[in-house]
């Protein structure tokens, strides 16, 4: 089966509402894909039966909305086809699999923008934080993002509230491009208000990157990968304003993890916070010049 064709079959079945996990192991032992799944008469149709999640025996035996589906879906690939949005699969090759802990690659990836910020050799800094960021903190990342892009440096950060959102605004403010790995779809842009953020990044030479497809739901799985991948795409990561149980220190541990420089500045951070980073050997960076 051409590999164009079977990169279809099996983003449609994800976007149906078969997991990765399940269209991996399928896709690795078999060659006709949508006959083992819908076609009780195929000799192997109960063989991975017992992989299956609720929902998945549920649907294999739903052939009939399948095809209703897949004009939707297909409507949609076209979509993103005129959009310019790249679809990478992880069997295919040209898969980024740099953003990924090996073996843990979800089968796709969505790209929209400047694929050329997937680059490896690119500078990049992940700038992290707090979503409730104080005014001091603000005016801190603006000059943090501002010394990164003089030096050519492409800025990474989640597109969520407070720290992320000043980081993706100051770098375009300061003609840099930056990169906005988003929990959610590109369809269902969270928080909402920054949907509009969201345009301008792909509107200036910058890029947006899912793993979460248009028709699929957000969960609190997707916003820990986020972070995860927030981690792993960078040379470094600087932590802006965080509390002690913030996803940011998640972020950090697993950068510390990839192997990633670390730094901070103490003027914006409570003693338990520096406690903790300076166990993945956190530096401090502070320009402030005191608190």
């Amino acid at each position: 089966m051409a590999k164009d064709n079977v990169r279809s079959i099996l983003l449609l079945l994800k976007q149906f509402g078969f997991t990765d996990k399940t269209l991996k192991i399928i896709y690795q032992n078999e060659e006709a894909i949508l006959e083992v799944i819908f076609n009780k008469n195929h000799p192997f149709h109960n063989k991975y039966f017992n992989i299956y999640t609720k929902k998945e025996k549920e649907i294999s035996q739903d052939f009939n909305s399948l095809v209703k589906f897949s004009d939707e879906f297909t409507e949609k690939m076209k979509e993103y086809k005129r959009k310019g949005i790249k679809i990478y699969c992880s069997f295919i090759e040209g898969y980024p699999k740099h953003l990924f802990v090996e073996e843990n690659e979800p089968l796709f990836i969505y790209c929209y923008g400047n694929l050329e910020l997937l680059n490896k050799k690119i500078n990049k800094v992940s700038i992290i934080g707090t979503r409730k960021a104080t005014n001091k903190a603000k005016v801190r990342t603006a000059q943090y993002v501002k010394n990164y892009i003089s030096k050519g440096w492409i800025t990474v950060s989640g597109l969520a509230k407070g720290i992320d959102t000043v980081v993706h605004k100051e770098t375009l403010i300061n003609n840099g491009r930056t990169i906005a790995v988003l929990p959610t779809s590109f369809e269902k842009i969270y928080p909402s208000e920054n949907k509009g953020l969201f345009e301008e990044i792909i509107n200036n030479d910058s890029l947006a990157i899912s793993i979460t497809g248009p028709f699929e739901n957000t969960y609190k799985s997707n916003f820990l990968e986020r972070n995860s991948i927030v981690a792993k795409i960078c040379n470094e990561i600087f932590v802006i304003e965080a509390s002690i149980k913030s996803g940011t220190l998640n972020t950090v541990r697993q950068g510390f993890e990839f192997n990633k420089k670390i730094y901070y500045d103490s003027t914006l951070l409570d003693d338990d916070v520096i406690d903790y980073i300076k166990r993945f050997q956190a530096i401090d960076l502070n320009i402030g010049g005191g608190s």
